[in-house]
């Protein structure tokens, strides 16, 4: 089975691997506290390409948006988790000798924004020059209740769980809840539970639109927003028009699929991925199962 040929472009990393460390690819080394189920990689590695599955067409949306970039590079990941894309995007930049490389990455979970700015620092990325903003993305600016617990808990600690997101519109807040004082409390932020049993904190909302207003082009837009994705793209069509070279989408619903091919569509974006969440796919590169859906578009007026 032939892979996409954009791989033929960047070389896989060989080479040692920091103690405690995995390392893909592209040669990012990532941390095994940040993700529960991993062990390290061995001393030494000699990579090959990544696996066929539902994150191979992300990595085509990353390392072509960094094959077609000019003398600089803007990304912006939203649900950034601790950056892992914006991160694979600079190290290929840094193949390519493109120096000039501006990282957007918003992330809600107060863990693993703190682990966003570490796993740059490990990369060799300094966090002063980009811009990472903790809170969560969204159509409306100004303040929105983030889960961050379950209803069982057990499973939610933040390198078991990466699905945080914004609360749902029908939660209601218990009014009366005797948890111990750490309990209330959690990163700093106040601990709020709802009726149905998950837990949320207070976290900035921010909008798409604001995100752009002071950039010029955007290579990409990586999107993981678990839900949120259409609404965003709505209330920034315009300007994702105008400077959006590329947006590569995870989506969580039949109707949000749906809602975005219409809206992209119908505004001229060309569709290169389009698989459902929730299904198995013959794709150019084999049977794929998918959890979250995945939509890649490009912009013709940005080509």
């Amino acid at each position: 089975m032939t892979n996409h040929p954009v791989f033929e472009e960047f070389s896989p990393y060989s080479g040692p691997v920091p103690e405690g460390c995995q390392t893909d690819y592209i040669g990012m080394n990532t941390r095994c506290e940040f993700v529960a189920t991993t062990t390290p990689s061995p001393s030494e590695v000699q990579m090959v390409c990544p696996s066929i599955d539902e994150e191979y067409f992300e990595w085509i949306d990353v390392l072509e948006s960094v094959s077609l970039a000019r003398d600089r590079y803007t990304m912006l990941e939203l649900g950034a988790g601790y950056g892992r894309w914006a991160v694979r995007a600079a190290l290929a930049l840094r193949q390519r000798g493109i120096q000039h490389c501006h990282l957007v990455a918003v992330e809600g979970e107060p863990v693993h924004f703190k682990w966003l700015r570490q796993h740059l620092c490990d990369n060799g990325l300094n966090p002063a020059e980009h811009t990472l903003i903790q809170g969560a993305v969204t159509d409306q600016p100004g303040k929105t209740l983030f889960y961050i617990g379950m209803p069982q808990g057990g499973h939610d600690r933040a390198d078991q769980w990466y699905g945080q997101a914004i609360a749902r519109s029908y939660e209601k807040l218990r009014t009366k809840w005797l948890w111990t004082k750490a309990q209330n409390f959690y990163e700093g932020f106040r601990v709020l539970k709802f009726k149905s049993g998950w837990k949320s904190i207070e976290v900035r909302a921010v909008t798409l639109e604001s995100l752009l207003h002071d950039l010029d082009r955007v290579d990409l837009i990586d999107m993981d927003v678990q839900g949120q994705e259409l609404k965003i793209v709505r209330s920034a069509i315009d300007e994702v028009d105008r400077k959006v070279c590329r947006l590569h989408i995870a989506t969580h619903t039949p109707e949000i699929e749906k809602g975005l091919k219409d809206t992209l569509g119908s505004r001229g974006w060309i569709c290169h991925f389009d698989f459902p969440c929730l299904s198995t796919n013959a794709t150019a590169f084999g049977p794929v199962s998918f959890e979250d859906g995945v939509q890649s578009w490009t912009n013709p007026r940005m080509q």
